[in-house]
């Protein structure tokens, strides 16, 4: 997957998972914050993300985590190569 690919993604997993919230208004800069989350949403939404995207988010990193780009990138640096043939 590339960076469009992955953005897309984590931008609809986003706005499947919180209420009235449309994914057009969702962007790698979007903050947690802004989009309603508080940390314990922002916690949850990353396990759940664990199981949607198959990564496995370290948890001294994620602590860190502001943005949907945070989110965006990790999955980008971490995600498993796969064989295509």
């Amino acid at each position: 997957m590339d960076t469009a690919d992955i953005e897309a993604k984590v931008v609809q997993f986003i706005a499947t998972k919180v209420e009235n919230l449309d994914a057009s208004t969702i962007n790698r800069s979007s903050k947690f914050e802004d989009l309603g989350l508080d940390s314990m949403d922002t916690i949850q939404l990353l396990f759940d993300a664990e199981d949607t995207f198959g990564i496995n988010f370290d948890s001294e990193e994620a602590k860190g985590f502001t943005s949907v780009g945070d989110i965006v990138s990790y999955i980008e640096k971490n995600q498993v190569p796969t064989t295509e043939g």
